[in-house]
């Protein structure tokens, strides 16, 4: 288990920095591969105004009207990715989570902007399983988020190693397919 320490402040927005010890799980022996996304969709702004509103680069990004899907369909809306794929290779969750909470600590602010002019901003977290037990969040990352306003998704599959693809939905895994 890893043990990573972060100095308590006051960010200039007011809002309290994460502070206490956090203990990671880097090598977390029911998942094979884990990583987070913070995502931004608007129609108001372009991914490059979002990321320079957050003072962030992003890791992907498409603009409206964009093609996608062998060219047969257009994005509806902008879209704005900062991924922690290539960040860190831990197999923890919250490591991930806590990587973009560090990227966006003291933009409590900017944040809300974005979303009072209409963005939608979440997190989703990629998660390979091999067997029971899966992600979780502290309540520091809760509180956080709630702050934030961000919600967090987990999209979760099942590795092969259960007979069941890595690339298999939950779903589709329990039988309900499309």
């Amino acid at each position: 288990m890893l043990r990573t320490t972060w100095e308590g402040k006051t960010s200039r927005d007011g809002q309290s920095t994460m502070n206490s010890v956090r203990e990671y799980d880097d090598s977390y022996s029911t998942c094979v591969a884990t990583y987070s996304t913070l995502r931004a969709f608007s129609d108001r702004h372009l991914p490059e105004q979002i990321g320079t509103i957050l003072r962030l680069q992003s890791t992907a990004a498409f603009a409206k009207g964009e093609p996608f899907g062998a060219g047969k369909l257009q994005r509806k809306t902008n879209g704005w990715f900062f991924s922690t794929e290539n960040l860190s290779e831990s197999r923890d969750t919250r490591r991930h989570i806590d990587l973009i909470l560090q990227a966006l600590d003291g933009k409590a602010a900017l944040v809300g902007q974005l979303r009072s002019e209409g963005c939608v901003i979440d997190i989703t977290s990629y998660w390979v399983s091999i067997g029971h037990g899966g992600p979780w969040l502290m309540p520091y990352q809760m509180q956080t988020l709630g702050v934030l306003e961000i919600p967090v998704w987990w999209d979760i599959y099942f590795s092969e190693r259960q007979g069941i693809s890595a690339r298999t939905s939950l779903s589709e895994a329990a039988g309900e397919r499309k």
